[in-house]
């Protein structure tokens, strides 16, 4: 067949499956059931739609919904604790059986994660045959993904979602030089036992870090894992470029442990099963899994590609493909699990206290008690906002769109985005609001200022102790001259001892926010380890407002004076910045310029 009719016959292909039909109303009638019994409580939805109803007692349902049949029609059924199941039908089919088997109970230690990135291994020793059988299987549906890929991984099928994972700070838990140096002792340089480090402090105790920065290496040994061997082991072999890996490479980066230098990565995050929210960090008391093992499960389909199973937010994901008419399954088998939309869910990292009681990360707490939770808006909402850039709702993206994706856009609202932003300059940009009141009297200028944290649901700065806001205020004359200040409330030292120019506001009049850990030794703004008490917490709580008045001299010649008002958020304190060689960022949250006329 020539090259012009093959192409011609994809899109009559694509057009017969993917194209939207009439709209009708499909009333259906069924029963879900795991292969004998009936099974109450389950999802009952048409793919992708946003209407679902539940199983009664006896596992029957009554589904009446409008949809756009172009052929065949998919009606899934989910629930917790199950493996999600499904059925094609045809607009006219009034009554149908949906099998769903139990999720296995037991977690599988011996269980390998999958990498997140591109690890496809080239099955054919010619490239130029494995780009000739990949064309004609992405062209005519065919053959599929079997044909060429031996090893199933996220980037695969979830090309966009991947894309936002790889920028996160979820993805550089271990690799980011920050974390790294703060845990070894290390500098940006490389020079060893310069400023505060864990193991440094902790010679003989490698920590509890890797229960969070590193939980697919750490699930083994909680509370024993050195980070840095996390780390050495996994970039040694880490992937650095997209492209095909033989088998033997794909061996090499597996026994290495590089999917643990992946940090908090997808495999990992959606074999969580619960989390019990307390104090412990990650895997170690918080975080349950279930690393099935699929193999003895009824019902999937075992090809060459090895079933995977997952957790996740969605009740109807199914194993077999929603739009092709040849019989394409996926490596993927999923369960409905609603703790991935709760912000229970990242209390298990975000949540920690030392043994000593102090909340080295509170940020789940500060959440829970604040008006943000009593209105039931949950973390997702605004660290997983809804990914609306995407042409369609889908979660499906690259190799595998045209197969698992839904013949119906999903709910935009529904498909979040996965760069889970937090101290990041989209983010922090008007996190806080500024109020400026000023008052005139005996020679001097009062200037009130209010910060306000009106859109974060939790404290701000929130997280580890060395995140900080500092405000900065500074009334200027038309002639360029500074006020003089003769107030008191100043910029802290960990603003930065130093040139001004250098970002140093140490002494600067205004005002520092954040939580500041001291020792028994008197030293001020040490690391979380080091920490025996809380000197100051200064950080403002959702939906309140701090208050604080700076005082100034003025001139004797009147003049406009405009007050330049910044709140700025940096991710580490100066002078740890300095000490570490890091470039620290300002991050403007909030500014104002406020003009005023002499009385």
């Amino acid at each position: 067949m020539s090259i012009r009719k093959r192409v011609l016959g994809m899109f009559l292909t694509l057009a017969c499956i993917i194209l939207p039909g009439p709209v009708t109303a499909l009333v259906l009638d069924g029963k879900v059931i795991d292969g004998k019994d009936p099974v109450e409580g389950a999802r009952v939805r048409i793919h992708g739609d946003a209407i679902f109803v539940l199983t009664d007692a006896q596992g029957e349902f009554h589904l009446s919904t409008p949809v756009e049949a172009a052929g065949s029609i998919v009606v899934t059924a989910g629930k917790l604790g199950w493996v999600t199941g499904g059925v094609k039908i045809t607009k006219n089919t009034s009554y149908t059986t949906i099998v769903i088997t139990p999720v296995p109970d037991e977690d599988d230690p011996d269980y390998d994660f999958i990498t997140p990135h591109k690890s496809l291994v080239d099955l054919r020793d010619e490239p130029d045959q494995l780009r000739k059988l990949r064309m004609r299987s992405h062209a005519t549906y065919r053959e599929n993904c079997n044909i060429c890929h031996f090893e199933p991984t996220c980037f695969l099928c979830h090309r966009d979602i991947y894309d936002q994972w790889s920028t996160s700070f979820h993805s550089q838990s271990v690799t980011d030089p920050w974390v790294q140096q703060l845990y070894t002792g290390m500098d940006a340089e490389g020079s060893q036992n310069t400023g505060p480090g864990y193991r440094i402090d902790n010679p003989n105790d490698v920590g509890n870090c890797a229960d969070c920065h590193a939980p697919s290496a750490a699930i083994n040994a909680p509370g024993k894992t050195d980070l840095r061997v996390v780390y050495n082991r996994g970039v040694t072999v880490y992937p650095t470029s997209i492209g095909y890996k033989s088998t033997e490479r794909t061996e090499i980066e597996k026994k290495a442990g590089s999917v643990n230098a992946s940090g908090v990565h997808c495999d990992f995050c959606h074999k969580i099963k619960s989390v019990e929210v307390n104090d412990r960090p990650g895997v170690d008391g918080a975080i349950a899994l279930t690393r099935a093992n699929m193999k003895d499960v009824p019902g999937t389909i075992q090809g060459k590609l090895p079933t995977m199973f997952v957790y996740g937010p969605f009740d109807d994901v199914v194993d077999f493909s929603p739009v092709s008419i040849q019989a394409v399954t996926s490596p993927m088998v999923a369960s409905y699990n609603p703790i991935y939309t709760s912000s229970d869910y990242c209390s298990a990292c975000h949540q920690h206290r030392s043994d000593n009681g102090l909340p080295l990360i509170n940020t789940y707490e500060e959440w829970k008690n604040s008006p943000y939770a009593e209105a039931s808006i949950e973390c997702q909402a605004c660290h997983m906002q809804p990914d609306l850039e995407m042409a369609r709702g889908t979660v499906v993206t690259g190799d595998a769109e045209k197969y698992w994706a839904p013949i119906e856009s999903r709910d935009m609202e529904t498909v979040k985005r996965h760069d889970f932003l937090g101290g990041h300059k989209n983010m922090m940009a008007g996190a806080a609001a500024l109020r400026i009141e000023t008052r005139q009297d005996n020679g001097q200028l009062r200037v009130r200022i209010g910060v306000e944290n009106v859109n974060t649901g939790h404290h701000i700065p929130t997280g580890i102790a060395i995140r900080n806001m500092l405000l900065l205020v500074t009334p200027v004359l038309a002639s360029g001259d500074t006020l003089e200040f003769t107030g008191q409330n100043v910029v802290p030292e960990y603003g930065g001892m130093g040139p001004v120019e250098s970002g140093n506001y140490a002494g600067y009049p205004g005002k520092g926010f954040a939580m500041v850990f001291g020792d028994d030794e008197g030293n001020s703004a040490v690391m979380d380890w080091q920490a025996t008490r809380i000197l100051e917490d200064t950080r403002i709580e959702a939906k309140t407002t701090d208050i604080s008045e700076y005082f100034f001299k003025l001139p004797a010649t009147p003049s406009p004076i405009s007050i330049h008002t910044h709140l700025i958020y940096r991710r580490a304190y100066k002078p740890l910045a300095d000490i570490k060689k890091w470039e620290l960022e300002d991050i403007p949250v909030s500014s104002d310029v406020t003009v005023i006329t002499m009385k």
